[in-house]
């Protein structure tokens, strides 16, 4: 008895493999290629991409396209109008310190360790004969005649590019920013203890220090930079809630500026040239925790009493002010949820650069840069001083780069 059930699973299970083995056979299976019988298959020479021609089968079979890169190529506009737009490398290596100064852009070359600066002819001139090894980050003066050059061991220098003079600060010293005229800095003296970190006031020199507020553990807090009309010498920032946060004006005299609430969380900002609008982004709930930009009233007595949502998802570090009005905006591809987390997260994506009216609030797609490099992820953006360059800076190499707005 338990012999014959036994042969019935047994049939049973043949029974099902060979059910399956013919729907595989029938329905499945892919003919196998007979390399050597194939005269149509070149085995061992398959043509890379972009040699030979692409043919099109639309009706005409004889109608044939360039190969796909030079057909790319013919769709690329060598200035900014909306879509694929060529981007020409400025440099071979890694660029640091960009501004936009009095005679032209000006940047670090880390790799020949020396200043430059792009002259209104767009040619490439050295801005001193002086080297300087291993500059980690590098503050200008507005008209970029002076900078504070910060090393990675801690140390730090004021170089005066007009005069050759040069100062060395205290290394206790970082984050600093100048003044409007650029003869006093502000900056966090960071000591041995927090009860020794403080927000300092001297000037260019170091000289005249004097303590401005206590900052303990709240350094991290504390984003330096002066307001155009030099009244906020930096703004600190504390959550309300896990939705909102409030962000104090800190004055040179212990000011009790007014301070305003903002929509989100990560706050961070940068001021117009002339300190009329403060742009900030902010990540809350509301955008999928991805960063959104905004603009609010920039003089000191109107700080954040009206504040606009830009609907655009990216940070003001990707962004440069030309004139009050008019904003440059290098903004990131498909960010994912919750990328306000974590911003160094936008590295993985490429940018498309928008121009946006501050005026009306309209949002117009400049450029999707394409260069030897494919698409880019940009920061660090400046004008040239008539308004025709937009440069860059590239995330993957560090290398500056440029497009043509006209």
């Amino acid at each position: 008895m338990n012999t014959k059930k036994i042969l019935i699973v047994i049939g049973f299970a043949v029974f099902i493999l060979g059910v399956g083995f013919a729907l595989y056979w029938v329905f499945f299976r892919q003919p196998v290629i007979n390399i050597e019988t194939q005269s149509n298959f070149n085995a061992g020479n398959i043509p890379n991409i972009g040699e030979g021609n692409l043919s099109i089968i639309n009706g005409n079979t004889n109608q044939e396209f360039l190969p796909w890169q030079d057909y790319i190529k013919e769709q690329v506009s060598d200035t900014a109008n909306g879509g694929l737009t060529a981007v020409s490398k400025l440099t071979n290596s890694e660029v640091k310190g960009i501004v936009n100064g009095n005679e032209g852009l000006q940047y670090y070359d880390a790799e020949q360790q020396q200043f430059f600066r792009i002259n209104e002819n767009g040619e490439i001139e050295l801005l001193s004969d002086k080297k300087f090894y291993g500059v980690d980050n590098v503050t200008w003066t507005r008209g970029a005649e002076k900078a504070i050059l910060e090393y990675p061991d801690g140390s730090n220098i004021l170089y005066n590019f007009k005069t050759g003079q040069q100062v060395t600060l205290p290394a206790e010293l970082e984050d600093f920013s100048f003044n409007t005229p650029g003869n006093q800095i502000v900056a966090k003296w960071i000591g041995d203890s927090e009860e020794n970190n403080w927000l300092i006031v001297a000037n260019d020199d170091g000289s005249g220090m004097a303590l401005i507020e206590p900052l303990g553990d709240r350094a991290h807090t504390v984003d330096m930079q002066f307001s155009p009309d030099n009244q906020i010498a930096a703004l600190h920032y504390k959550y309300v809630d896990s939705q909102r946060q409030e962000v104090y004006p800190i004055g040179l005299h212990g000011e009790n500026f007014k301070s305003f609430v903002v929509s989100g969380a990560g706050f961070t900002s940068k001021w117009s040239p002339e300190g009329n609008a403060l742009l900030y982004s902010v990540y809350s709930e509301e955008n999928n925790y991805e960063p959104n930009l905004w603009v609010t009233k920039g003089q000191t007595s109107e700080l954040g009493d009206l504040k606009a949502s830009l609907n655009v998802a990216t940070w003001p570090e990707k962004c440069t002010f030309s004139g009050e009005n008019t904003l440059y905006c290098a903004v990131p591809q498909g960010l994912p949820r919750g990328a306000g987390f974590y911003p160094e997260i936008a590295d993985q994506f490429p940018d498309n650069f928008y121009t946006i009216d501050l005026n009306s609030g309209i949002k117009t797609l400049l450029a999707s840069p394409v260069g030897e490099n494919g698409s880019y992820t940009a920061y660090n953006l400046f004008t040239s001083a008539d308004g025709s360059i937009l440069y860059f800076t590239d995330r993957n190499t560090g290398e500056l780069q440029s497009i043509r707005l006209r």
